[in-house]
């Protein structure tokens, strides 16, 4: 089983204030929220975005189950039967949310790979940057 920790910003734990980032011409902060938990299997992430496309909350919590499956709700809608593969630095979820079709992955990016790159495709899309919400420390 992978680890879901990988492909979250370097830093980043359960707590981290962490700035939205949206792509308008170029990145702009479009909100706040943060990992209320972050684990090898599991993460739930609680934010709020404001932008020209989509303004409201982001709510997203993913639990990693064995042989690929996975547990996913995104905004209220779950799915117990969504699956996951992970190819080098992404993770891509696919589910059933309210009857259709969403992909969600995961990435680091950024410089030092402190961002975690957001996204969500299907009926819902969005890409986002969640960038730490304060500089993080050098090592």
């Amino acid at each position: 089983m992978v680890d879901l920790r990988n492909f979250i910003g370097r830093g980043t734990a359960a707590g981290t204030k962490l700035n939205i980032l949206a792509q308008v011409i170029v990145f702009v902060n479009v909100g706040s929220g943060e990992f209320l938990d972050l684990g090898p299997t599991q993460a739930a992430f609680k934010g709020k975005i404001d932008t020209v496309f989509y303004k409201g909350d982001l709510t997203l919590a993913l639990k990693l189950l064995e042989n690929g499956t996975a547990e996913v709700t995104l905004n209220g809608s779950r799915s117990t039967q969504a699956t996951y593969t992970a190819s080098g630095d992404k993770i891509t979820i696919e589910a059933k949310l309210g009857g259709r079709s969403q992909v969600i992955t995961f990435e680091q990016g950024g410089k030092g790979n402190v961002e975690t790159y957001l996204g969500v495709t299907g009926t819902h899309s969005i890409k986002v940057h969640l960038a730490p919400g304060a500089k993080p420390a050098v090592a």
